[in-house]
C-alpha cells in the first residue's frame, strides 16, 4: 500500500513539474514574443528569482493582464537588485495603461538619469501622458538626444580618430613600420569615444548594441601598442606570443556578443549577463596598467639609439600612461560625491589626446628615424642637459672615425652603440649625440653605411670575384640579406648584382 501511494506521489509531482516553465524557456518565449503559447505553463511556474520574475511579469503584461504583470514588477524593484530600474520602467507602462497617470509619472521619475531615455519615453504606452501631461513632456525634454560642447569637440576628436585610423590602416607602409598594429590602437579609442559620446547624448538609446562594446575595445589598446613598438623595432615575435597577448580580448568579446545579439533582437540562448564578467573594472584597468608598464620597459632597451628616437618613444610611452591614468582616475572619482559630467567629459578628452599623440607619433615616425630632428615636429630641445663642448665632440668623433676606418669594429655584427661608446670609454648618449651632430644619422644607419661601403669596395675588387654578394656582406657585418639588401640600394641606388655586374663591365 505504501509503495503505490509513494509512486502516485511521485507520478502527481512529475506530472505538475511537466508543466512548469524552465528559467530557460521563459527567457526564450519572452524574447521571441511568444508569451502567448506560455500561457497556460506560466500558471503553474512558481516564480521565485529576479529573471524568473522579471521575464514573467512581461508575459503577463502582453498576455493583457496589466495589474498581475504591475504586481510583479514591483516585487523585482523591491528586490533591488540588477533589473530593478528596467521593472520601475515596466511598471509606470502597466501604470500607463491602466491610465494611473500620478503612478505612472512616480516610476518614471525614480528611474536614474543615466538609465531613462528619450526612446524609453516614446513607447506607445505613454503618447496619451505626451499630448495631456505636462510633467511628462517636461522629463522627456530633458532626456531628448543632443549634443554640448564637451560632446561636440569629442566627436570631432572621435572622428579625427577614425581618419588617421584609416589612413594608418591602408597606408601600403607609407609612414612606418607597424602601422596595422597602430591602426587597431587608433580604431578602437575612436570607437570607444564614440560609444560615450552616444551615452552622453542620449543616441545610444538608437543603437543600444553598441553600449557595451568600449570594454572589448578597451583591452585591445595595450597588446596592439605593444606589439606596434616590437614591430617598429624589429623585435622578432611569433604568431603564438601574439596570440597570447589576444586571450583575454578575445574571451571579454566573446562574453559581450550575447548582450549585443541580445539587442539587436537575434536569441543565442545564452545569458546577457555573461558581460560582468568579461567587463570588470578591475580587469580593464589590470590589463591596461600591465600593458603601460610593459611598454614603460620597452624605452630602455637596446635599440634607443639615439636621443631623436629615444624622444620620439617616451612620447607615445607618455600617451600611453595619460591614457591609462585618466581611465584609471575615472573609477576612483566616479564614487566621490563631487563627481559630475563636466569630469567624466575631461577625462575622456585626456584620453583622447593621449592617443591622438600617440597617432601622431605613427604619422610622423619614418621622418622621425631617418634622422629628421624631433624638433620640427615638436617643441623639443635635444641634448639640451648635455654636457659636452665642442673640442670634446670634434675629439669623440676622431676616435670614433679611427675605430671606423682602421679597426674597422662595424664589421662585428652584433655590434650595438653601447659596444662602441664602450670601446671609447663614454656614455652612450655623448657617443649618439656626436652621431647625430656631425653625421646627421642614428647609430645603425651610420654602421651599415660603413658596412655598405666596404661591401662596395669588395664588390669592385677581382681579387674578390670567387665570393659570394652574401658572403661579402656577411663578412662587412651584415647578419640579414632582406636588411643588407634594402640598406645597400637605399645608399646606393641599385642591387648588390647590379652593382657588381656594373664595377665588372667597367674593368673590362
Amino acid at each position: 500500500m505504501k509503495k503505490k501511494l509513494l509512486l502516485l506521489f511521485f507520478i502527481c509531482n512529475a506530472a505538475f513539474a511537466f508543466g512548469q516553465l524552465t528559467s530557460e524557456a521563459l527567457q526564450s518565449a519572452m524574447a521571441g514574443q511568444e508569451c502567448a503559447k506560455i500561457a497556460a505553463e506560466l500558471e503553474n511556474t512558481p516564480l521565485l528569482s529576479e529573471g524568473m520574475k522579471f521575464n514573467g511579469a512581461i508575459c503577463f503584461y502582453r498576455n493583457g493582464e496589466i495589474e498581475r504583470a504591475a504586481a510583479l514588477f514591483q516585487e523585482v524593484r523591491q528586490m533591488e537588485a540588477q533589473k530593478q530600474h528596467y521593472a520601475i520602467f515596466w511598471e509606470a507602462k502597466c501604470h500607463a495603461a491602466l491610465r494611473q497617470d500620478s503612478l505612472a509619472m512616480a516610476c518614471l521619475q525614480a528611474i536614474p538619469a543615466n538609465v531613462l531615455n528619450y526612446r524609453m519615453l516614446s513607447n506607445k504606452e505613454f503618447d496619451y501622458l505626451a499630448k495631456e501631461n505636462e510633467a511628462f513632456t517636461r522629463l522627456k525634454q530633458s532626456v531628448e538626444p543632443a549634443f554640448n560642447i564637451w560632446t561636440g569637440l569629442l566627436s570631432v576628436i572621435a572622428i579625427l580618430g577614425m581618419l588617421i585610423g584609416f589612413v594608418l590602416f591602408f597606408g601600403r607602409s607609407r609612414f612606418s613600420a607597424g602601422e596595422k598594429w597602430l591602426s587597431i590602437v587608433v580604431f578602437a579609442a575612436a570607437l570607444i569615444l564614440i560609444t560615450y559620446n552616444l551615452i552622453w547624448t542620449g543616441y545610444v538609446a538608437y543603437f543600444p548594441y553598441l553600449q557595451n562594446v568600449w570594454q572589448f575595445l578597451t583591452f585591445l589598446i595595450g597588446p596592439s601598442l605593444y606589439f606596434y613598438l616590437k614591430t617598429t623595432f624589429k623585435e622578432d615575435f611569433t604568431t603564438k606570443e601574439a596570440a597570447l597577448h589576444y586571450i583575454i580580448p578575445a574571451v571579454s568579446g566573446l562574453l559581450t556578443l550575447p548582450s549585443i545579439l541580445v539587442r539587436l533582437g537575434i536569441k543565442t540562448g545564452l545569458s546577457s549577463d555573461l558581460l560582468i564578467i568579461g567587463t570588470s573594472s578591475t580587469l580593464l584597468t589590470g590589463h591596461l596598467l600591465f600593458y603601460a608598464v610593459h611598454i614603460h620597459s620597452m624605452t630602455k632597451n637596446e635599440w634607443q639609439v639615439d636621443a631623436n628616437i629615444k624622444t620620439w618613444t617616451r612620447i607615445v610611452d607618455w600617451g600611453m600612461i595619460a591614457y591609462t591614468l585618466a581611465f584609471l582616475s575615472y573609477f576612483v572619482l566616479v564614487r566621490c560625491s563631487f563627481f559630475n559630467a563636466e569630469w567624466d567629459y575631461a577625462i575622456s578628452l585626456v584620453m583622447a589626446l593621449g592617443i591622438l599623440v600617440i597617432a601622431y607619433m605613427g604619422l610622423v615616425q619614418k621622418r622621425v628615424f631617418s634622422s629628421e630632428p624631433i624638433g620640427k615636429f615638436l617643441p623639443v630641445k635635444k641634448y639640451q642637459t648635455s654636457s659636452l663642448t665642442q673640442g670634446a665632440s670634434e675629439s669623440i668623433k676622431r676616435h670614433m672615425e679611427r675605430l671606423l676606418r682602421e679597426e674597422k669594429v662595424f664589421k662585428e655584427n652584433e655590434l650595438r652603440l653601447a659596444d662602441l661608446a664602450a670601446y671609447m670609454n663614454i656614455s652612450r648618449h655623448q657617443l649618439s649625440q656626436v652621431i647625430n651632430e656631425h653625421y646627421g644619422v642614428n647609430f645603425f644607419e651610420l654602421i651599415n653605411s660603413r658596412r655598405v661601403e666596404h661591401v662596395k669596395r669588395l664588390l669592385a675588387d677581382p681579387a674578390f670575384s670567387h665570393y659570394t654578394i652574401m658572403q661579402i656582406a656577411y663578412d662587412a657585418g651584415f647578419n640579414n640579406k632582406a636588411s643588407f639588401n634594402r640598406y645597400f640600394k637605399k645608399e646606393i641606388g641599385m642591387t648588390p648584382s647590379a652593382y657588381r655586374i656594373k664595377e665588372n663591365r667597367e674593368v673590362y
